[in-house]
């Protein structure tokens, strides 16, 4: 009886295994540890055969239920062989899994902490879990800490209300890919950002599997980028001397314009002018001086004219003005202005100043006008300006000979030609 006490159980086994499973996370340590409790366990297993072999030899009686009992052991002892042998390939596969997590989080960090790009992760609630040192950094911050302290949730950033909830509808139904959104930050900042998110969800199949769990986003600063495309859409419209409409954005601008007057059946107005005698100018005084007479022109008739109306340099010395909403009458006024704010005004060059005169033509909007039936009246009225005399305005009229004003404010008949 005191061979069968000393025989270790099988439950005993198992949990010497799963013990030094728990104590040892090296592969290598535990399989060498699980071969010496086999070791162990198959010499008692041998000592309970032979002595099992020894009471058939002598012939004494041998009781059924040890026999039975030695069989089960074994039994049990391969079974739990094979567990265990089993519980050190997972043993090897939850290392490798261990390892390679180890390097991806490796791998993670260092794209958190390092990229230039902000990253940033909310919870369902939409606060800040984290965020890197690039955002941090982005919006002011010395650190992220000091960034989630200051700024809770994420909507703190968006600037405007309907921004954030253009955000939140696109992660509902969708990923956020490069939303282009302007964010505001502490002590007035503020840059145009470009956010990239993801929705996480809770796992399973439950009522609460595809509840929102969290979100992961990235933040790129595209201010810069931003403010190139509206220099270079900037230029591409404008003159690069005057700063005026160039040609071919004023065609377009009035092209709409006149499509809208032309709706609406409201008045419009159009003026083309002719700076007098500027080969003159260019030829006395230098072509920088010429540029500098026309720098000042233009600023003389965007000082003239209301913000609405559009002002284009439309070649050479001949500039263009387009009144929306403006009568004929009320662009006679907006006219003689003009005459006299660039008649009044001195040009100075190294050697003193002198003053500069304008010719304008005057068509107004009537029934199916179009916009080169528009310039070809004015166009009319400006060649019989010249005509007149110069530093006057013309205007161009089918039936009769409307009325403009002096500078003393009189009425004088000026027409430049009729329907025949």
């Amino acid at each position: 009886m005191s061979l069968i006490t000393s025989i270790p159980t099988p439950t005993e086994t198992t949990e010497e295994s799963i013990a030094y499973t728990t104590l040892y996370n090296g592969a290598e340590l535990y399989r060498t540890m699980t071969q010496e409790v086999f070791r162990k366990e198959n010499r008692v297993l041998d000592r309970a055969k032979t002595a099992l072999d020894d009471l058939h030899t002598s012939g004494e009686s041998v009781n059924p239920a040890f026999s039975s009992l030695i069989k089960g052991y074994e039994k049990l002892l391969r079974q739990s062989h094979r567990l265990v042998t089993m519980g050190d390939r997972m043993q090897q596969n939850l290392s490798e899994l261990n390892r390679e997590l180890g390097v991806s989080e490796e791998k993670y960090r260092g794209i958190f902490e390092n990229v230039t790009e902000g990253i940033y992760r909310c919870g369902s609630d939409g606060r800040l879990i984290e965020v890197n040192p690039a955002m941090a950094t982005m919006f002011g911050f010395k650190d992220s800490a000091q960034f989630l302290s200051a700024i809770p949730t994420l909507q703190a950033l968006f600037c405007n209300e309907e921004d954030y909830a253009r955000y939140e509808s696109l992660l509902v139904v969708e990923s956020v890919r490069q939303f282009e959104v302007k964010v505001c930050g502490p002590k007035g900042l503020s840059l145009w950002a470009e956010i990239s998110a993801s929705a996480m969800h809770e796992e399973g199949n439950g009522r609460h599997a595809h509840l929102r769990s969290g979100v992961v986003g990235v933040l790129a600063d595209v201010t810069e980028r931003k403010h190139m495309v509206e220099e270079m859409c900037r230029l591409a419209r404008t003159d690069s001397l005057t700063g005026l409409w160039n040609r071919r954005y004023f065609m377009e601008v009035a092209g709409r314009e006149i499509a809208r007057a032309s709706r609406n059946k409201t008045q419009m107005s159009l003026l083309i002018l002719d700076a007098d005698y500027f080969k003159c100018v260019n030829d006395n005084y230098g072509h920088d001086i010429g540029d500098k007479a026309l720098v000042v022109m233009s600023r003389l008739l965007l000082d003239s004219v209301r913000d609405v109306d559009a002002v284009g340099r439309y070649g050479g010395e001949e500039f263009v003005v387009l009144l929306p909403d403006a009568s004929r009458k009320a662009a006679c006024y907006v006219a003689e202005r003009i005459l006299k704010n660039i008649r009044r005004t001195k040009i100075e060059h190294g050697k003193g100043a002198f003053s500069m005169t304008v010719s304008i033509g005057l068509a107004s909007l009537e029934e199916e006008e179009t916009l080169d039936g528009l310039l070809k009246y004015a166009d009319i009225a400006l060649y019989a300006a010249k005509k007149n005399g110069r530093d006057r305005v013309e205007i161009y009229s089918r039936s009769e000979c409307p009325c403009s004003v002096d500078e003393e404010g009189s009425e004088a008949s000026a027409c430049a030609g009729r329907e025949q």
